[in-house]
Formats: C-alpha cells, sequence, structure tokens
C-alpha cells in the first residue's frame, strides 16, 4: 500500500533545486528516484537512491546548480520505496522495477 505521494523536482519551476536540497535535508530516511527529463527514454534509466546519498545532492566541479533538477534529469522523491514503484509503474515500466537499487554510491548508506 502506498504512504506517500511523490514529490517531483524538474525543471518546470526554476525553485525546484533549492526545493529538492531541503526536501533531502528534511527527509534523511527518504528515497530518490533518478530518472532523465526525456520519457521515451525513462524507461531504461530509473535509479533508486538514498536521499542521503551524495551522488544525487553534493555539488562538484562537474555537478553546477541546477545539475540536479533544472537540466537533463529529474527526481522524484518519497518517504517510501512503493510509493517510487508506484510512479515508476506509470511512467514507463510497468513492472514497477528500477533499472540500479543503491548503486555502489549508495551501498555505505543502505541500512535494511
Amino acid at each position: 500500500m502506498t504512504n506517500h505521494t511523490p514529490v517531483i523536482f524538474d525543471k518546470h519551476n526554476s525553485n525546484n533545486e533549492e526545493q529538492y536540497q531541503t526536501w533531502l535535508t528534511q527527509n534523511p530516511d527518504g528515497f530518490v528516484v533518478n530518472t532523465t527529463w526525456n520519457t521515451r527514454e525513462r524507461a531504461n534509466y530509473m535509479v533508486l537512491h538514498r536521499a542521503t546519498c551524495k551522488s544525487i545532492s553534493n555539488y562538484t566541479a562537474k555537478k553546477k546548480w541546477g545539475g540536479y533538477t533544472q537540466r537533463n534529469y529529474i527526481k522524484v522523491c518519497a518517504q517510501d520505496i512503493e510509493s517510487l514503484r508506484d510512479w515508476i509503474k506509470n511512467n514507463g515500466r510497468p513492472n514497477g522495477s528500477f533499472t540500479r537499487e543503491f548503486p555502489r554510491c549508495c551501498k555505505q548508506d543502505w541500512r535494511v
């Protein structure tokens, strides 16, 4: 059963980068699907991360402000994985599977 409606951060709102970072800070036990803006390619790239994963939150020389929500990627955020599976089912992957779950960058953060 779905507990929470996912929050989507994308380039439709210029404030989304700041709002996304705020969501991560306020929801450290949450989850994030990193996916592409391009709906035709989306089914091939839906990666599940923990909200604490540095690869989807920390800015670097290559990952500058706006790089997480204002360009070619969107973030779909929720408190529970089932809400994200439901979103995925309606957005390109009918079986609700992620293309990857907790990539190497998140292994140290994951607690079962």
